[in-house]
């Protein structure tokens, strides 16, 4: 009983717990220093005695020393095992559960300040009430679990049929490409027993033309052989019917043209349009490089040359130059923009990569189109434009179409009229190769594999026009 009383003498009005750093007030009454200033009010004041409501100033609190002493001695005398149900704090029964702080307590925390606006329920209370969640909870938990493991096994077993058609899709794809490659392989034998069959008829007319050829030159040489001893006889001999020799020598004629041997087998590959999309690019012109007489659409896919030929200095056909170059010397000063002839840059600056776009001829007028060095726009000669100066294209109107070389060419009759021309340039084999958009025949390539910087080149002749058409497909 006297160590119950000790323990009241003991304890802390506010907390209901043992002094902590007790400290006394002017009224006498005992505090623990931290309960008694979080009951201050806020200003720093007198503030009232929370036992006796007697008013004391800040100043009076005084540290009190042997109650901390007595204080300390009873805690340590009391502080053995805590027996199972009761109070860590106050040594009492556990008969209350605290909402707010999750734990049971005592009735003495419930007085105290602490647990004061807490919610407190019966402890057997709460555990019944809890009991019943916690079991609801692992029903829950058990359901999900369940719900959780159907889901692993399905995607388990999607996993599986997803391997099996990654599998069988492989499979296909190693089939059809080889029967692509079985497709690829009889298609090129064709073409190639074509152009065997192609070689070998040429070789023949050949050998008949020669045959025909060198009989016109025995007969020839008979004739000059029978005229000169003829003329070399006697008089007699001579003027014997002189007239058979003259009449058969004005009737023979050389009776034989030269016939210009023309490809029939071309360069057709199944798909090459298809495969020649993949690496389409979106390609305008470069209205600040462009000829003065030269105008666009607004977005730039449109040119044509607005100067009337008459106007405009006569272009060479590409197989007819004159004889001589310039001095490339002489253009490589760089400039801004075409003033001589009537050409004009791409925007795009290929460096790298394979790229590939098309032109349509809208007049079946002469217009040159492909790829060309930056440096080319000092250029005065049109007959000049060649892989020699920096240009790599190709020009083409409803006569046909050739290559800008340094070398006369030939037109190219193209069936049907080539009115859309692909340009693919492979900047890692250093290839520029020229199709026709249509069907994807092979027209032409160029090599160029020093060129580290090309952008689009466009030429077009007077009155002629241009349209880049839009990006289909590809990149």
């Amino acid at each position: 009983m006297e160590a119950e009383d000790l323990q009241e003498d003991l304890t802390c009005s506010i907390c209901l717990d043992y002094f902590e750093e007790p400290v006394s007030i002017e009224c006498g009454h005992n505090f623990c220093r931290g309960c008694l200033h979080r009951s201050w009010a806020p200003g720093g004041g007198s503030f009232p005695c929370p036992e006796c409501r007697h008013l004391s100033p800040p100043a009076s609190l005084r540290p009190n020393w042997a109650l901390a002493r007595l204080t300390e001695k009873t805690r340590r005398r009391r502080q053995g095992p805590v027996p199972p149900g009761q109070c860590g704090r106050h040594r009492e029964a556990l008969r209350l559960f605290c909402e707010e702080d999750q734990r049971p307590v005592c009735l003495v925390c419930r007085e105290s300040q602490e647990h004061q606006a807490h919610t407190m329920a019966p402890i057997d209370e709460a555990f019944g009430s809890y009991r019943d969640k916690l079991c609801k909870t692992q029903c829950s938990l058990k359901d999900k679990i369940k719900k959780a493991m159907h889901l692993q096994d399905m995607e388990v077993k999607n996993a599986a049929e997803w391997k099996e058609k990654v599998k069988s899709q492989r499979m296909r794809l190693s089939v059809e490409f080889a029967k692509l490659h079985l497709f690829l392989t009889e298609e090129e034998q064709q073409f190639l027993q074509r152009l065997s069959e192609e070689e070998e008829e040429m070789n023949k007319k050949h050998d008949e033309n020669m045959l025909k050829l060198h009989q016109i030159i025995t007969s020839l040489k008979q004739l000059i052989l029978e005229i000169r001893e003829k003329s070399q006889s006697s008089t007699l001999v001579l003027l014997q019917n002189p007239k058979d020799v003259l009449n058969r020598s004005e009737n023979q004629d050389v009776n034989y043209s030269p016939e210009i041997l023309k490809m029939k087998t071309v360069c057709q590959i199944p798909m090459m349009k298809e495969m020649l999309k993949q690496f389409q690019v979106a390609v305008s012109v470069a209205v600040d490089t462009a000829h003065p007489k030269l105008v666009f659409s607004q977005d730039g896919r449109y040119v044509k040359n607005g100067a009337s030929a008459s106007s405009w200095p006569l272009f060479s056909s590409a197989w007819s130059y004159v004889s001589g170059w310039r001095n490339p010397q002489k253009n490589a000063e760089f400039v801004e923009r075409f003033q001589h002839l009537p050409c004009v840059l791409g925007k795009n600056v290929f460096i790298s990569g394979r790229h590939y776009w098309e032109v349509e001829n809208r007049d079946s007028l002469e217009i040159a189109v492909g790829v060309c060095r930056e440096d080319v726009m000092g250029l005065a000669d049109g007959s000049k434009m060649s892989p020699h100066v920096g240009i790599w294209a190709i020009c083409w109107s409803s006569a046909g179409f050739w290559p800008l070389t340094s070398s006369p060419v030939s037109p190219t009759k193209q069936e049907p009229a080539l009115h859309r021309v692909g340009v693919f340039l492979d900047s890692g084999a250093g290839d520029i190769s020229f199709y026709s958009a249509v069907d994807g025949t092979h027209l032409h390539t160029f090599s160029c594999p020093l060129v580290s910087r090309l952008r689009p080149f466009f030429w077009l002749s007077p009155l002629a026009s241009l349209v880049i058409p839009a990006v289909t497909g590809g990149k």
